[in-house]
């Protein structure tokens, strides 16, 4: 069943004002209830010391010389004072809970209810029941408890105030109730017709009729949602010829899907060209020592080039892999605050003996820098991009490392002496699998993989990498924040 929107709000409006009508007068009893036992309990308090002063008044005015044998002797007396002067129900007891003597001859004995051992017990103890208020303090001389103090109090007038103001809440929440619906009839009237001129706008922009779109005449959300509808109807046909235009552009991005599609079958070409020659030359070394294994020189030279293809095999499907986590897997980097030119010295003394073996000289240049990075990613990165510019370098070349701080940035270069990068294969050189020279990439057992790595993790510590050099020789230049944490 259809609900008009005018008595939906009607009626939430309705619930709304119920809900804060409830808490309200939930709250303001609570408080009454609250304020109206602080009350009594504050006056009962207040009566006891009285009572307490009075008792030993009278027995400061009195010859005797035992404050307990005068409690005992004139209690009965003192009760019916201590009832006229505090306008109540007055009781005394002794220290063994006997009682000495009341206001009223009906009043009933607590001994042997427990709230009189706990008064016997140096405690201030009161029960409520119904109306009325059983309180029960302890009675002292000038060093000790020497009895027990009982008031009965009424609190028949704070319960019919109680339920009057409770009657005031019932009455003054259905008048609100009434007038609210009234009000709220009246109200929601006007804005039920604004949205049914709107509802009608929309089926004429349904049925193509976009000239039949109405106005409405209101300084108000109506008037901005109108003239909203209104200038969307005469837009909409220029979005269909928008949209015409749209299908030209997602034929552009078939086509640019079809493109990525081609370069995977080239990467997966690519891994499968680049494993597959390792293992053929494993495979082919392996035959020459079946047939040969008389003749030692060409079995060790042969097991020596089976273990050299096989290393190569080994790093190129460890990078390979390596590269495929950090494209598909958000893994956890253990970063940690380093000294980029301790890291950096490290690295040059591990790389010193390989480029001792080639007569190439490392010249460092380093000042010292405080990255936020993961420690791994780093020696993987330079030892990286260093075994580069020591395989493609020429004999007795330098390699120069130099680390330096601008603009809160940490600058690090590796310059080589080699041939350099030609500037048509710097744009690719990140690429997996991509090489300059074939020919030279299998001279010095390069995979093409090493760099597409670089890039990755330098990017995943939201770094920049990119090539320097001109015509003779190479410069990677890779770039990190400072960590400004001075601990």
């Amino acid at each position: 069943m259809k609900i008009s929107i005018k008595i939906k709000s009607t009626i939430f409006i309705i619930l709304l004002l119920v809900f804060n009508l409830s808490i309200i007068s939930f709250l303001m009893l609570k408080g009454i209830k609250e304020n109206q036992q602080q009350s009594y309990e504050t006056f009962l308090k207040d009566n006891s010391k009285t009572a307490n002063l009075y008792i030993r008044e009278k027995f400061l005015e009195s010859n005797s010389k035992d404050f307990e044998s005068f409690y005992l002797q004139t209690g009965k007396d003192m009760v019916l004072d201590l009832g006229r002067i505090l306008d109540l129900y007055v009781s005394i007891y002794d220290i063994k809970g006997n009682k000495i003597g009341s206001s009223q001859a009906y009043l009933q004995d607590e001994k042997k209810l427990k709230i009189m051992s706990d008064a016997l017990d140096n405690k201030i103890i009161y029960k409520k029941s119904g109306d009325k208020v059983v309180y029960l303090a302890p009675v002292y001389d000038f060093e000790k408890q020497i009895g027990v103090l009982k008031f009965e109090y009424y609190t028949e007038k704070e319960r019919l105030f109680y339920e009057y103001i409770e009657k005031l809440f019932l009455k003054v929440g259905i008048a609100s109730l009434v007038i609210t619906y009234i009000l709220a009839r009246l109200y929601f009237s006007k804005i039920v017709n604004n949205i049914l001129t709107l509802k009608k706008s929309v089926k004429e922009i349904e049925k193509g009729n976009y000239e039949s779109v109405n106005r409405l005449d209101e300084n108000d959300e109506f008037g901005d949602l109108s003239k909203g509808i209104y200038f969307m109807a005469n837009e909409i046909k220029g979005n269909i010829n928008q949209i015409n235009s749209e299908k030209e552009k997602l034929q552009l991005a078939i086509v640019k899907l079809q493109k990525l599609e081609k370069r995977q079958k080239e990467f997966i070409g690519n891994i499968t060209h680049e494993f597959k020659t390792p293992l053929t030359v494993v495979k082919a070394q392996i035959d020459l020592m079946t047939l040969y294994e008389d003749d030692r020189d060409i079995v060790y030279k042969s097991k020596e080039i089976a273990e050299k293809e096989l290393k190569r095999l080994d790093n190129m499907i460890e990078n390979t892999l390596h590269l495929s986590r950090i494209e598909k897997y958000d893994f956890e980097l253990k970063k940690q605050k380093i000294d980029t030119k301790k890291l950096l010295m490290d690295i040059c003394e591990r790389m010193s003996g390989k480029a001792f073996k080639f007569g190439i000289e490392i010249i460092k240049n380093i000042e010292s820098a405080y990255i936020l990075m993961d420690y791994e990613s780093f020696m993987q990165i330079f030892i990286n991009i260093i075994d580069n510019s020591i395989k493609y370098n020429v004999n007795d070349g330098k390699i120069f490392v130099r680390g330096y701080i601008k603009n809160n940035k940490n600058y690090i270069e590796i310059e080589d002496t080699g041939i350099g990068i030609p500037d048509e294969h710097k744009r690719k050189i990140f690429e997996p699998f991509y090489t300059v020279d074939k020919n030279r990439s299998k001279k010095f057992s390069g995979t093409g993989i090493g760099l597409s790595l670089v890039n990755k993790l330098v990017k995943r510590h939201n770094g920049s990498i990119k090539i320097l050099g001109d015509k003779r020789g190479t410069i990677f230049q890779v770039t990190f924040f400072l960590c400004n944490d001075k601990k």
